[in-house]
């Protein structure tokens, strides 16, 4: 499945409220053509939408999707992007989606997995007791104990974030300039890829968390894949949190981590229990036919369905041994007798085991179960949707990637800054001989690139851009420069402990010394196109996305007509309760 089929959500959410906002929209009937009854507020086939389903639906829109109508009219709305989510559910079934193999082997896969936690959860979860030593103990040693403000490159590819990462690591630029100059992220990137508040533990994706709150402040991460795209990420600030406004996170951690060690303890017995065997014959022929062509072995076909292994309850056979071996990377090794049955024992076994024991005891029958099954089976079939008649229909040309830019400028704002050319050092006399030297005719530039200790000054010459949100880096001088008239010499002036990041060797300095001139104010205005040329292809895929998106689904609420409605009474009601 590709990277955009999985934002079908938040498009879909988005596609009916944007385009109703921001131009207009084409001509629809407000409610389908079946007559709905009682108290559900709309119906879709014989799949009714009642007041729970739907305050769990607009509970999970983005704020950037919500409608800005009042009243009714605001859930009307939303309950039109919940409908459209559920015409594309049955566009897809109509085009036999679901008869995909690998569409069913997924779905399958999410039963299987769906009754395995729930099983875990009951068997081994109901168990667990944390102490209150536990939880300030891990506190203390847990990532969550601080907040983090970071900053983000958001970029389209891990070539381009690779690229960008080692001139980053290499001196050769600044984080913030590259956020500025390539950062997709429009809400970011003007202020040098930084977020505006501080989040905490709770308010991050794991991924996000796995890559970033283990980072000291100042350090930039490489490049990960979030849903959004490839990520270079930057801690700008830490502090600490109240161990009680954390408490609940900690408790998930501990749990987590207590739960996991049953788990294993769990499974240890159920392989025990198991009896689980190798059947030897098999398992030499399987190895043998492995490692004279490893990854692919030459097997016939009834070889495929013979059992490498035997437990009580089923077997694990050469098939599934070799896509075992495949998903812990061993698709191209040579392997033993002992390897396999490690893999076996470690990886396969288990999950085999787990699954079940939870259809003996009637897992799959559970309705949050069925409820989680069904839902993937439904993102599923968006996503099947999504590249059969999407996909193929997004690539931006020059032209309308230019087009965009011309006609959204609010979109490609530079912010306002001054631009200066500085010399900083670490002695106050040697700032005050190479203020003379200026004075006297000496090149400031050259100057700059010999003494200066500030980051980059050896490359630029000591030229650089002071943004309002940078104040945290350049302190007194960014105070300083406000003030400075243009073209005069200005220090030295006094910076108390200079952050370290801004220098060439970034280690704590007490005070350093700045000599300055501001070259020029530049006010807020709209960057060229040559520097937001990457910037304008991406936000004009995702307009486009908005504008097929919408036009699918006006041809689909045409299409199924009949078989959908709104109870506009029941839709009343539900707005009065939830105003």
């Amino acid at each position: 499945m590709t990277n955009n089929a999985r934002k079908w959500a938040g498009l879909i959410a988005g596609a009916f409220l944007l385009c109703c906002t921001q131009e207009p929209a084409a001509p629809v009937a407000e409610g389908g053509g079946l007559v709905v009854t009682g108290t559900a507020l709309a119906q879709v086939g014989d799949d009714p939408i009642d007041e729970r389903e739907f305050r769990r639906y607009e509970a999970r829109i983005q704020s950037q999707h919500l409608s800005l109508a009042q009243g009714v009219e605001k859930h009307r709305e939303h309950l039109l992007t919940l409908i459209d989510i559920k015409l594309m559910v049955r566009e897809a079934y109509a085009r036999g989606l679901d008869k995909n193999p690998e569409w069913i082997k997924a779905v399958k896969l999410a039963r299987h997995k769906a009754m395995v936690e729930a099983y875990i959860r009951e068997q081994v979860g109901l168990q667990i007791e944390i102490s209150e030593d536990e939880l300030r103990a891990n506190f203390a040693a847990h990532p969550a104990r601080h907040a983090v403000r970071g900053a983000h490159i958001l970029l389209d590819s891990r070539a381009r974030a690779d690229s960008i990462y080692a001139e980053i690591e290499a001196g050769r630029t600044t984080f913030e300039d590259m956020a500025r100059k390539h950062s997709l992220d429009a809400a970011t990137a003007a202020a040098g890829g930084w977020f505006a508040s501080y989040y905490a533990f709770d308010r991050v994706s794991d991924r996000v968390y796995e890559r970033v709150f283990s980072l000291d402040t100042g350090e930039v991460s490489p490049p990960f894949r979030t849903p959004q795209g490839w990520e270079i990420a930057k801690v700008v600030d830490k502090k600490l949190v109240p161990f009680e406004q954390y408490r609940s996170v900690i408790q998930r951690a501990t749990f987590l981590e207590k739960i996991e060690n049953l788990r294993s303890e769990h499974i240890d017995k159920l392989v025990a229990e198991s009896g689980l065997r190798p059947v030897g014959e098999q398992v030499r022929r399987f190895v043998a036919a492995w490692n004279q062509q490893p990854g692919t072995p030459q097997l016939a076909p009834e070889e495929w369905d013979a059992p490498l292994y035997e437990y009580a309850g089923g077997v694990i056979t050469m098939q599934q041994g070799s896509y075992l071996l495949h998903n812990t990377r061993l698709g191209r090794a040579r392997i033993d007798s002992a390897l396999l049955d490690d893999r076996v024992r470690r990886r396969g076994a288990p999950d085999l085991l787990l699954g079940l024991a939870a259809e003996r005891g009637g897992y799959a029958k559970q309705p949050e179960v069925q409820e989680k099954v069904q839902a993937e089976r439904e993102r599923l079939l968006l996503q099947g949707l999504w590249e059969e008649v999407l996909e193929g229909t997004l690539a931006v040309s020059e032209e309308e990637a230019r087009a965009h830019y011309e006609a959204h400028p609010e979109m490609y704002w530079a912010p306002e800054e001054i631009v200066i050319q500085e010399i900083m050092v670490a002695d106050e006399s040697l700032a005050q001989r190479l203020l003379e030297q200026i004075r006297n005719g000496a090149d400031m530039g050259a100057l700059a690139t010999k003494h200066s200790i500030r980051r980059d000054a050896d490359e630029n010459g000591g030229l650089y851009a002071l943004r309002a949100f940078e104040k945290i880096v350049y302190k007194e001088l960014m105070d300083a420069a406000v003030t400075a008239p243009e073209r005069e010499l200005q220090g030295p002036i006094e910076l108390v402990s200079p952050v370290p990041s801004s220098l060439r060797d970034p280690q704590p300095l007490a005070r350093a010394f700045s000599i300055f001139k501001v070259l020029q104010h530049r006010p807020k205005r709209v960057q060229e196109y040559d520097l937001s040329q990457q910037k304008a292809h991406y936000l004009a895929r995702q307009a486009k996305q908005q504008r097929e998106l919408r036009a699918l689904n006006l041809q689909l609420r045409a299409k199924w007509h009949p078989a959908w409605g709104i109870n506009g009474d029941a839709l009343a009601q539900y707005a009065l309760a939830n105003p």
